[in-house]
Order: C-alpha cells, then sequence, then structure tokens
C-alpha cells in the first residue's frame, strides 16, 4: 500500500452522549496515525469528562458505548484535550472517520480552530466499493467483510487480529480508540481494494485523472508509474457492460396439494388452516401465470427465500430494477471531468463487475442522479411467478394492469386487505422526494442537446422550491405551541391559513403543457403523478405529518401530507379487481372454505402454545425468562410493539445476572435492522426486544429463534399478527 506522502493520515473518533450537537457532549475520544505505507505511527486515547451531570447520563449510554458513567467523573475536561491532540491537526492532515462529519463537528468543539487539509469518510467510500453488506454501520461492515484475506491482512496490522497476537481479542466497539483502528483498517482495505480494481480495470486510471475529486486523487499512490499515459489509454478506456441476469427456465414435478385456482370461486376467500407453507407455495406454482401478494415485504421476503431454496430462480418481482442501456453508459464514460458522485458511482459499477455482481445496488443520491442518466426505458418481464405486497399490487392494478391481465391473483393475509388498501388510498405524498427527483432530472438534461427541456426543467425547480418554502413556512405555524405530531386539517384550497400556498397552486398547471413538450414521456408522467397527487390532497381533508431531519444545530422539520384516512367496504373493495381471477387466503378465518381437502395437522396449536407465550398469561416477564433459561433455551425473542415498555424491558434485562451470558439487542431503541440480524446471527445466545415487522424480518434471513415472549402487541389485529407469525415460522 502507498499513499501521497506529502500528507498526514489521521484517523478519528468520538464516543457521546448522543447524536444531537447542541445538547450532546464527547465522552471518549481515539486518534490514530499512519504513514504513507499505511503503518501506525502515532495513537491517542482518552476519556472526556462531559459538560452534563454525570447522574443524568442514562443506562442507555453504558449499554451502546460499553463506557461506566463513573469513569467519567475523573476524566479529563475538553481543554485538558484540546492541549494533548492539537499536534494531529495541521493543514497538511487528512482526516479520517466513519460518518466523519459527526465526528468532525464533535471535533470542533474541542479544537474550534482546528486546522486539515481534507476530509475522507469510510462510510461513503464504503457505499461505493462494499455491495450489499447487511449495514453500513462500521462493526457490521468489519464482521461482514472477515472472511476476505485483503482484510484480515489489514486488520492484523492493527492489532485487531486474533492470528497475529498472542491473547485473544475481545471486541470492543464503541470504543473510541478501537473504533479508530476499525476505521483504519477500513480506510486501508478499501484503498488496496481500489488498487486491484485499477489493474483489472485500467480505464479507471483514466476516469480519476478526469476527476474533480481532489482530496481522494491527491491522497491515493501516484498511479502506476510504470505505464505511460499513451499506455493507459490503450488498455481500455471504458468499462465493459454488466452481464444481465437471466431466470433460468424450472419445471415442477411435485405439487404436494391439489389446488387448482381455476376451480376456486373468483374473489372468494379461502382458509388454509394449517397447510404447510412451503408445501402450500410450491402447489400454488400448478398455476403457471400467477402473482403472489403478501401484506409486507418482510412475508414476501419469507416466501421468494422458500422458493429459492427449492430451486425456484425465474421469480419476478413488481417494479423490477430497470436495466443500463450500454449505449448511454458508454457516452457517460467519454465525458471530459468527472464529480465526486460520478467517480464513485464508477467504481461501484467496477465493483460490481470484479464480483460478477448482475444488478447494481443503488444506495445514494449521487448513484441515482447517474443512473437515471443511463437507464434503459423500463420494461415488465413476464415471469411466470410474480412476487409483491398489497401495496404494490395497488399500484400495479392503478398502472400496470395490461401487464398482468391473464394472471392469477393469489391474496395471502386477507386479513390486511382493509389496512392496507386504506394505507395505499391515503398515501403519503412526499414533496422532498419530488425535488429530489426534480434534481436528478435536472442532472440528466443537463448535457447539449437538451437545453429546451433544461430550460423548463429549471424554470419549473425554481417556483417548486419557493412554493415548498412557503407551504412549509405556513404549515409550521400550525404546529406552533402544539405537541402533537399529526393534525387534521380542512382542504387547503380556500384555507385562510395557506393563503399563499393558494396564490401559487394554480401556477401547477401552467407548467403542465410546457414540461411534456420538453420531457419524455416517462419522466414527465413521474413527475405530474405527484403533482397530481399532492393537487387531489389539497382539495380534500388532509393529513400533515410533522417529522424532524438533520441533527444538532441542523435540526429542523419537514411535512407530509396525506388524505385523511379512507375507508371501503367489501363491495368496495372487489371492484378494483376486473382484470384477474383473485382468490383470498386466510391464515386464521375458519369459518371460510378450506382452499383444499387435505388432512389438518392437529398438534398445530399445542405446538404454537409451547413457542409462543404470552407473558401476561405467566404474570412476571422476570419470572418467565429465568424458566425459559434455566430450560436451556439459547435464543429468546421478546414481541413488544411499545417503544417505552422495550426501554423497560432493556433496564431489566441489563440487570439480570442470569441474563448477563446473553447478547442483548433492542431493536426498536437502537434502531437498524440489518445491523441488529448481523449480531443475532454472530451470537448463539441472544435476548431480542423487538416488533412484529423486525420478527418478519428475522424469519427472511433465517435467524433460529428457540422461544418467543409475547409482551404486548397494540394492534386491534392481534390474533392475526400470532396466527401471521406462526404460519411464517418456517425455518425453525
Amino acid at each position: 500500500m502507498r499513499l501521497n506522502p506529502n500528507f498526514r493520515y489521521v484517523g478519528i473518533d468520538f464516543e457521546t452522549t448522543g447524536l444531537d450537537m447542541k445538547k450532546d457532549s464527547p465522552i471518549q475520544i481515539g486518534i490514530v496515525e499512519l504513514n504513507a505505507q499505511g503503518e501506525i505511527i502515532d495513537q491517542f486515547e482518552s476519556l472526556i469528562r462531559p459538560d452534563k451531570n454525570i447522574k443524568e447520563l442514562k443506562n442507555i449510554v453504558s449499554f451502546l458505548t460499553q463506557i461506566k458513567t463513573a469513569e467519567l467523573v475523573f476524566a479529563p475536561t475538553i481543554l485538558e484535550i484540546a492541549e494533548k491532540i492539537q499536534h494531529f491537526f495541521t493543514p497538511e492532515t487528512i482526516i479520517i472517520g466513519h460518518n466523519v462529519n459527526f465526528d468532525l463537528a464533535f471535533l470542533k468543539m474541542v479544537l474550534p480552530e482546528v486546522q486539515y487539509a481534507g476530509i475522507f469518510d469510510t462510510f461513503v467510500f464504503a457505499q461505493a466499493l462494499i455491495p450489499y453488506p447487511p449495514s453500513y454501520a462500521l462493526e457490521i461492515l468489519v464482521g461482514h467483510l472477515s472472511e476476505k484475506p485483503l482484510f484480515l491482512q489489514q486488520m492484523g496490522k492493527f492489532w485487531l487480529s486474533k492470528e497475529d497476537t498472542d491473547e485473544e481479542v475481545v471486541e470492543r466497539y464503541h470504543e473510541a480508540l478501537y473504533d479508530t483502528k476499525s476505521t483504519m483498517a477500513l480506510f486501508c482495505y478499501l484503498i488496496e481494494f481500489v488498487g486491484q480494481l485499477r489493474e483489472k480495470y485500467p480505464a479507471l486510471e483514466v476516469f480519476f485523472t478526469k476527476s474533480k475529486e481532489v482530496v481522494l486523487t491527491q491522497l491515493l499512490a501516484i498511479w502506476n508509474e510504470r505505464k505511460s499515459s499513451h499506455e493507459r489509454l490503450e488498455a481500455g478506456n471504458s468499462l465493459p457492460s454488466l452481464k444481465k441476469i437471466a431466470p433460468t427456465n424450472t419445471s415442477l414435478m411435485e405439487f404436494p396439494y391439489a389446488i387448482d385456482l381455476k376451480k376456486c370461486a373468483h374473489l372468494h376467500r379461502y382458509y388454509v388452516g394449517n397447510l404447510d407453507f412451503k408445501k402450500l407455495l410450491l402447489s400454488l406454482l400448478f398455476n403457471k401465470k400467477i402473482l403472489l401478494v403478501f401484506s409486507n415485504k418482510p412475508k414476501l421476503d419469507i416466501a421468494k427465500n422458500v422458493l429459492f431454496d427449492l430451486g425456484i430462480k425465474n421469480i419476478g418481482f413488481a417494479r423490477e430494477e430497470q436495466t443500463i442501456s450500454g449505449e448511454k453508459f458508454q457516452q457517460f464514460q467519454q465525458k471530459e471531468t468527472f464529480n465526486q458522485f460520478e467517480l464513485y458511482f464508477l467504481l461501484k459499477y467496477a465493483t460490481h463487475l470484479f464480483w460478477w455482481y448482475g444488478v447494481l445496488d443503488l444506495n445514494s443520491k449521487g448513484d441515482y442522479l447517474v443512473y437515471n442518466l443511463i437507464k434503459d426505458e423500463r420494461q415488465v418481464i413476464n415471469y411466470p411467478v410474480v412476487l409483491t405486497t398489497h401495496h404494490g399490487l395497488y399500484a400495479i392494478l392503478e398502472k400496470e394492469a395490461h401487464a398482468y391481465a391473464d394472471y392469477d391473483v393469489v391474496f395471502f393475509d386477507v386479513e390486511w386487505r382493509y389496512k392496507n388498501y386504506n394505507a395505499y388510498l391515503s398515501r403519503v405524498c412526499d414533496l422532498y422526494y419530488l425535488q429530489n427527483f426534480l434534481d436528478m432530472m435536472l442532472y440528466k438534461y443537463g448535457g447539449a442537446g437538451f437545453e429546451a427541456s433544461y430550460a423548463s426543467l429549471k424554470e419549473f425547480d425554481a417556483f417548486f422550491s419557493v412554493f415548498l418554502g412557503v407551504l412549509w413556512t405556513e404549515t409550521k405555524k400550525l404546529f406552533l405551541w402544539r405537541a402533537e405530531d399529526e393534525l387534521i386539517i380542512n382542504p387547503i384550497v380556500g384555507n385562510l391559513d395557506f393563503y399563499q400556498t393558494n396564490k401559487l397552486l394554480p401556477k401547477f398547471k401552467e407548467f403542465a403543457a410546457w414540461l411534456k413538450l420538453t420531457l419524455s414521456e416517462q419522466d414527465f408522467l413521474t413527475i405530474w403523478k405527484q403533482v397530481e397527487h399532492f393537487l387531489e390532497i389539497t382539495e380534500t381533508v388532509a393529513k400533515i405529518t410533522r417529522k424532524v431531519y438533520g441533527q444538532g444545530g441542523n435540526s429542523d422539520f419537514y411535512f407530509l401530507f396525506s388524505e385523511e384516512a379512507k375507508f371501503t367496504n367489501w363491495e368496495e373493495f372487489k371492484e378494483i379487481f376486473v382484470h384477474n381471477h383473485v382468490v383470498f387466503l386466510s391464515n386464521h378465518e375458519a369459518k371460510y372454505s378450506l382452499l383444499c381437502e387435505h388432512e389438518i395437522w392437529t398438534e398445530h396449536k399445542e405446538m404454537a402454545a409451547s413457542f409462543l407465550q404470552h407473558v401476561t398469561s405467566f404474570g412476571s416477564f422476570e419470572e418467565k425468562l429465568w424458566e425459559l433459561i434455566s430450560q436451556g433455551a439459547q435464543s429468546i425473542f421478546v414481541i413488544s410493539t411499545i417503544k417505552e415498555e422495550s426501554k423497560k424491558l432493556f433496564e431489566l434485562v441489563q440487570k439480570l445476572r442470569f441474563a448477563t451470558e446473553y447478547e442483548l439487542l433492542v431493536e426498536n431503541i437502537t434502531w437498524g435492522a440489518g445491523k441488529n440480524i448481523f449480531k443475532a446471527k454472530k451470537q448463539p445466545r441472544k435476548i431480542i426486544i423487538g416488533g412484529y415487522n423486525f420478527l418478519l424480518m428475522c424469519y427472511a434471513q433465517k435467524l433460529h429463534l428457540d422461544r418467543m415472549l409475547v409482551r404486548n402487541i397494540r394492534w386491534a389485529q392481534s390474533q392475526g399478527i400470532l396466527d401471521d407469525l406462526m404460519r411464517y415460522r418456517i425455518h425453525d
């Protein structure tokens, strides 16, 4: 590894009392400096005494950071720390961190006049070079890469690998120096991997020479000096095309249950009883063109995994990702200069080529900006089996019904139909999504030959920015002195509270003709669907939801608008299914006809009762947890859908001595579903506290659970939820 020797490479990490820079304080700092060969030449670590009264710090701080609050009493102050670390930060310093802007903000608390040449964010860099990790949290990335020799080599350099030490290494994530070393190991791995990409795809060297990304291009080692610029160009100045993954043809020979949907009455409801979920899916595939529709994404993922495990690969998903146009991509690569997000997109593309991925992992706004420039127009592929959610099905029936007109539709979880259909009818209009989309379109039409399109978009974007500001100002006034985050209002049209907004509303339709004339049909429709949706909301009783974004000094509100919840009866609901033969399935409504005559597994309820237990039926949560642990349960999931009660459970379990050997994961406090599932997979002994959707995500990830305790389920459909949990529990 070789970096530019003209810079200093300083990694930094803070542990803090929270995420708000206005209210929270740093409580620990870790610093590591590398030389141009990637070797540690200096380091520093220290606790920091916070400004807050230490007694006010909650247990959650110790839980997240592993720092005992008592240790902070005699720690040095910020001023004392500043004297000890100032020498690290000079005009030649590149500051490296994972989500580095967060750490930089706290560094400026310690050193208000901090000096540096630039910053390098391993989080953003990892998004380009590490496809499909469970999470981009530092500890998850490190765990995800732990089997790659190149990464293990870097970990060993920082004494983070068992192979390179005589002592057993204990992972100490959320201790500042350990996290800093992990960040620097990740940094070195990413830089080394860029070198591998460069060797395999010489075009990257050409892209780097055209790049405006000064920090990245300057800190990397001098490009391959053995080749001249002419030789590099001769080696190739473009990346090859990603190969599209073609579905395999799968012929089924066995259908465990006799289910012929043509013999099932249209729009009839059926009870699936205790039919095995895997066998039920297989039997439904007797029908060659079929849409399988689930109430949420985790259930869809469970079904997808079941079918994949059974060798059925020719599965489609509603709203398939669009493919990249080879011609447009070649034109893009011939640009004279590349900015940061364009260069990162090219690195991402090369990474997917390197690992033989057929579909791009788009995970940033910059990715979508480039993707919208080079994509093919979306085409519906008629797979024999298509999976979607209830919400996705309603969108299909509204926009693309013709594509699936001859498909049978099997509607799982019929009990959720009204909830999901009403949610679709009352769906949120996110005007900030439209603003982002306009940014993408301005980027797309910014080149030569699109002058008229760009001019119309630019003018509409300027108007829309003014409109958003006016709407935001008038909406914010409604929430002054109100604690609640949701309001129901009378129609915006004609409402004096929205006087300025009403003056601007007619201008939307004035833009329609010009945009339709100058943009592609698909781009115009995407913009105008959003506008029409909002205009419909302005004419009816609406709900406004206040959301918080940003952190600390940057925190503020944005507002989401939707129609007040709509309701429909069964007859009205059936009217939307006019093009298809539709059958509704139920997991627990035994009053419906059986889907097929088959022997029922009579022990199902008894087995379910032994696995899924209501804590309220047994009294003390502590006693029940002790009983399960004493019986040898290794993996326990506590269903708790109420956040405040989850906090109380977390504090209780922390204090239980008999649970100290169990990893405690609290999804609806710490957030990050992918991160928590990854941790749960690594730990054989665990107690997980989380909600219903998170539990389904655990099922989709094939996470084994010994027992489940139902602490609370706040929805009226609690029995339906419990039946769902047993229906989709297929991997234990």
